[in-house]
């Protein structure tokens, strides 16, 4: 009995592992080429582009490892399945169940392990990511700032740039918020430029030959102008930046509810969501295991390529669960705890009537 386990567990490492990088390595295949221009083409440093590259990983690794763990499953259990071995055991005696508890085992720990991953590194490099996103603005304006594509600035100005050439800029539209009960201010230059301090540690974009327009009372009212600034970005700026609800960690939350802010309806809407988001997502390792295996045994195909199709489109279906379960625990009146339990109950209800199936065949 422990010689089947542990056989089963040996060879579950394998195929974790490679799935585990060619997910990430897809996944940061964007990443790789934006940073290959950063370096190559807008002089940022490598130390700085490696860093924002690691602070970026800890997101991806919360969905690459249930997705990996699922693939490994499949492949694994796959293969015993269509090397008849599932058939072997069971007419030795044998329940199939009892070779597959270490994996379940296996399952859970890693779902404890993600949890604490999640509301500690995740959260953490979260922030950090945003704030070191800040500072490369402050140094290296250029490389932030592309040609074409719109840009956060800051928390209320949206930018865009048709045309950059070094400093000067063309062709620029930016939308600016001054309070969420105020209407969205558009701004619009022919010419503009980045302005830097000498010591980079304060940078600010003036805009030449524009207008700006403000919706009051059913009414656009349009100023033209010469020069226009945009408020300084400077590092102090960034030492004073707080904390999305995503980068708050479940503590931290639960610390959020006791204050003032904390007592809006819509604020402890959206606190209640994060709180349980992090704790029912993190159970995804579980989820994956409980329906992997009964999923590769009926199969009975044990193929890489079928084993990573089949995770991929589990994965992505469980995913696009979770943003429907975010949308209706903001958005209507369905309390947090429901919502989001909801795609964790669903698949655990079909993992357990798919494992009778595979015990039954």
């Amino acid at each position: 009995m422990k010689i089947l386990q542990r056989y089963v567990v040996r060879e579950l490492w394998l195929p974790f592992l490679m799935s585990f990088l060619t997910l990430n390595f897809i996944f940061m295949g964007g990443y790789l080429v934006k940073a290959a221009n950063f370096i190559v083409g807008r002089g940022v440093p490598f130390t700085d582009t490696l860093y924002v590259l690691l602070l970026a990983l800890p997101d991806m690794v919360s969905y690459t490892v249930p997705t990996s763990l699922l693939a490994a499953v499949l492949i694994v259990f796959g293969n015993l399945a269509q090397n008849n071995e599932i058939r072997a055991i069971k007419a030795s005696g044998i329940h199939p169940g009892t070779i597959m508890l270490p994996i379940f085992l296996i399952g859970l720990g890693a779902s404890v392990l993600m949890f604490v991953f999640n509301d500690q590194v995740t959260t953490n490099a979260g922030f950090t990511l945003r704030r070191t996103t800040k500072q490369m603005l402050i140094r290296h304006p250029q490389a932030v700032i592309e040609p074409g594509r719109f840009v956060k600035l800051s928390n209320n100005i949206i930018f865009l740039a048709k045309e950059m050439h070094g400093d000067k800029m063309k062709g620029i539209v930016a939308y600016e918020t001054e309070a969420e009960d105020k209407p969205v201010r558009t701004i619009m230059a022919e010419r503009g430029e980045i302005v830097s301090n000498a010591s980079r540690t304060e940078v600010k974009i003036r805009l030449y030959d524009g207008s700006v327009s403000d919706a009051e009372d059913s009414r656009v009212q349009s100023i033209q102008f010469k020069t226009y600034e945009f408020p300084t970005v400077a590092q102090e700026d960034v030492q004073m930046m707080q904390k999305k609800m995503m980068d708050r960690t479940l503590a931290e939350l639960l610390v959020r509810l006791d204050q003032p802010e904390g007592q809006d309806p819509q604020e402890r809407r959206e606190i209640w969501s994060g709180f349980h988001q992090r704790i029912a997502f993190a159970f995804g390792c579980f989820i994956f295991v409980f329906i992997g295996m009964p999923v590769a045994v009926l199969v009975h195909r044990g193929e890489i390529v079928l084993s990573f199709a089949l995770a991929m489109t589990t994965a992505s279906f469980y995913y696009v669960l979770f943003v429907g379960a975010k949308t209706v625990a903001l958005q209507t009146a369905v309390p947090a705890f429901i919502a989001f339990w909801v795609p964790n109950t669903l698949l655990l209800l079909l993992g357990t009537r798919l494992f009778r199936r595979a015990m039954a065949a």
